[in-house]
């Protein structure tokens, strides 16, 4: 199982913007791109993340996924961060 930052990024943004549109502004793709990195997250987590109504509700998966996605993030900063510390 590969999980593409890309797609965690968007399942995020979704979250913290409250839909897809404002998610898909911010990250500078068409919301039809955003769908399509979703829907692939949730085929290879083998569950659905979202339910897609106006609003958007978690599943049950998608809540469990959603701790692990900020927990991802967090930990890809950090990495940064520490790269950024031993070029310098």
């Amino acid at each position: 199982m590969f999980l593409e930052p890309k797609s965690i990024n968007g399942f995020l943004a979704i979250i913290d913007n409250g839909n897809f549109d404002k998610a898909a502004k911010i990250l500078n793709i068409t919301t039809s791109a955003l769908s399509i990195r979703v829907s692939s997250l949730e085929k290879t987590m083998g569950e659905k993340l979202l339910i897609r109504t106006r609003p958007f509700s978690l599943t049950a998966a998608g809540e469990i996924f959603y701790e692990y996605a900020l927990e991802f993030k967090k930990m890809e900063s950090s990495l940064k961060l520490r790269l950024t510390e031993l070029a310098e």
